[in-house]
């Protein structure tokens, strides 16, 4: 199967929300790139407008990322860094994590994980990264 990216998108993935736990994340999108397959991994491709940002959240699994376009920053425990094009950030389990988007155009991130996988945690951004939520 290939997927055809044409006029700044893949016309026939589907984009949907992000997640259903609104005020925890802004401005996130993704497309799902092997929905009912029998593969062992799922590959994601998130976009994140300007301003934008994904839950901070950790779990049990790992997952690699690739940054695909655009410019922003990760954050890693309690220490942020800046991504860009074909930067991979490698997140470990149990790691808390935030991608962001400071830049003026979408960032667009490839998420590769287990396609069987725990619930991720989520966490409060303004507390220590160890800490959950609550």
């Amino acid at each position: 199967m290939i997927y055809r990216f044409q006029n700044g998108e893949w016309p026939d993935v589907a984009q949907t929300r992000y997640k259903d736990e609104p005020g925890t994340w802004v401005g996130v999108s993704r497309r799902v790139f092997t929905d009912n397959l029998a593969c062992g991994f799922e590959a994601r491709c998130f976009e994140i407008e300007p301003g934008g940002f994904t839950s901070f959240e950790r779990h049990r699994h790992s997952h690699l990322v690739l940054v695909l376009a655009g410019r922003g920053r990760v954050r890693l425990g309690d220490a942020w860094h800046p991504i860009g094009p074909m930067d991979v950030v490698r997140v470990d389990p149990l790691q808390p994590h935030r991608f962001s988007n400071d830049g003026s155009v979408a960032l667009r991130i490839l998420c590769v994980v287990d396609r069987e996988r725990d619930r991720p945690e989520l966490l409060d951004p303004d507390e220590a990264a160890g800490t959950s939520k609550g």
